[in-house]
């Protein structure tokens, strides 16, 4: 990768796009008494009436709650400012390439004559910000004095650490408690074990790359959980336990992606994630026809302990998408959304819309379609981004001209409980926060709105009401996008 630099240290970084797709923003507790909410000052808490705590983490990508709903999961980000500091998340092998990048740039840069606003030096993809603190703190009384002040810019270098940590919940307050994980990956997506015994999240690739632009399944027992287990490369962000909590289903491409995403550079483990989630969430922005494989792996015992040696149990062959979803029920059938692809057909006729599917273990050949036709069309283009009910009866589904959908999966049919309005789409994964009880964002404009920006409000058949009309704007950035005043 060629990259040009007003001084060491500065490297060109690609474009991300998010577009205004939702994500999840709130996550209700099983036994709905709270919900952990995902605003634009961080993490709070906020009990069924809508009034949040104080910030309990910034930074916060992802949460899921225990099964107890006594304690919750949240990962949050902080800080490495030295290489010194960095080592211990550093494995030897990646010492080794980030001290060989380093050796590599003090060459070039001892080699160099000219202008530093000039300086052009080539790396490889790789952790180039472990590589630019070791240049710094290892090499710097040789190189300082040639580079002048450009140097300078180096002393802003640090490297985010992820950390995965569990609170408790008590009185209406989130205390920390054990710190579960510490790593370089990022994480994108996180979900707890029905028993509570295991965990499991999904990370994009570490160091970025260019060639493999799909994410990465981890599965620790919360007994030894600094030792998380590697389950796949090369899987769909969005998987689920099985209700014995000892396997996890998912999907998995059979083969790096022939596309490259652009290059991420330096600190951006959280750019490589938003542009993943962007990316994952439009299917018109992933190639239709890469194959891959539904997928069982037994990765737990029941002790939550990790399980070794258990080979894959390939349950279907599937268009691979980022973002193909599934979701298991507690009869053993599996949910998932996929293309339905029928081969061969014309480029051009391939679908990009996604239509849900069950398997069965009873019938292991077979997969239903889910949706009768007159549903799946009313429901839209966003069917991967489904929420189960708790009771497994219904769906909730944002659709994409601002709606949203609750369907019926005995009857089919389809309720908008949210109108379409020209001032914006949801900005949020609905969530439901019990059987009856759906929790989502209604667009600026409409009417379970405000006229200067969305809402978050809580859904039943017997009405709606407006959870965040006195949450504070620190909440509301980047979230609810309200207007000023």
């Amino acid at each position: 990768m060629n990259s040009r630099a007003a001084c060491i240290g500065l490297i060109l970084l690609a474009t991300v796009f998010t577009g205004c797709l939702p994500e999840t923003r709130v996550w209700w507790s099983p036994d709905g008494k709270f919900a952990l909410v995902r605003g634009g000052d961080g993490l709070r808490l906020c009990d069924a009436e809508g009034k949040l705590s104080p910030p309990i983490v910034e930074n916060c990508p992802a949460a899921a709650w225990m099964p107890d709903s006594r304690q919750f999961i949240a990962v949050w980000a902080k800080t490495v400012v030295t290489w010194e500091e960095l080592l211990p998340y550093l494995s030897p092998e990646r010492q080794a390439a980030a001290k060989a990048m380093a050796e590599d740039f003090r060459r070039q840069v001892l080699a160099y004559r000219g202008e530093w606003d000039k300086f052009q030096f080539d790396a490889k993809p790789a952790d180039i910000m472990a590589a630019l603190m070791c240049l710094r703190d290892q090499f710097g009384q040789d190189l300082a004095p040639k580079v002048g002040p450009p140097w300078e810019a180096l002393k802003g270098a640090t490297h985010t650490v992820h950390v995965v940590q569990l609170f408790d919940v008590a009185d209406g307050e989130a205390r920390p408690g054990k710190r579960l994980l510490e790593s370089l990956e990022p994480v994108a997506e996180l979900r707890v074990a029905p028993t509570g015994k295991a965990f499991a999240y999904a990370a994009p690739p570490y160091p970025p790359t260019s060639a493999e632009p799909t994410f990465s399944l981890f599965a620790a027992s919360m007994a030894a959980p600094d030792k998380p287990r590697l389950v796949q490369h090369r899987v769909s962000i969005f998987f689920d336990w099985t209700p014995d909590g000892r396997s996890l289903v998912y999907a998995a491409a059979e083969a790096p992606e022939p596309r490259n995403m652009p290059m991420i550079g330096i600190g951006s483990q959280e750019q490589a994630v938003r542009y993943l989630r962007g990316r994952m969430r439009d299917p018109e922005q992933q190639s239709p026809l890469r194959v891959g494989n539904l997928v069982k792996r037994e990765v737990a015992g029941a002790d939550g302990a990790p399980v070794e040696g258990k080979p894959e149990a390939a349950l279907a062959k599937v268009p691979f998408f980022d973002s193909l979803p599934v979701r298991c029920l507690r009869s053993g059938r599996v949910l998932f959304a996929s293309s339905d692809v029928h081969l061969p057909a014309a480029s051009a006729d391939v679908p990009r819309d996604f239509t849900l599917f069950s398997w069965d273990p009873a019938d292991p050949k077979v997969f239903r379609k889910v949706l009768a036709p007159e549903a799946q069309k009313e429901v839209g283009g966003l069917l991967h981004l489904f929420q189960l009910s708790p009771d497994e009866t219904r769906l909730a589904v944002p659709v994409r001209e601002g709606l949203v959908a609750v369907v019926d999966l005995a009857s089919g049919k389809v309720t908008k409980v949210s109108e379409a309005t020209m001032a914006g789409r949801p900005v949020m994964i609905p969530v439901w926060r019990s059987n009856e009880e759906l929790c989502f964002t209604a667009p600026s404009g409409s009417k379970l709105a405000s006229p200067g920006g969305a809402e978050v409000v809580l859904w039943s058949p017997a009405g709606s009401r407006c959870l965040s009309k006195d949450w504070p704007d620190s909440v509301a950035r980047g979230f609810l996008q309200r207007k000023a005043p």
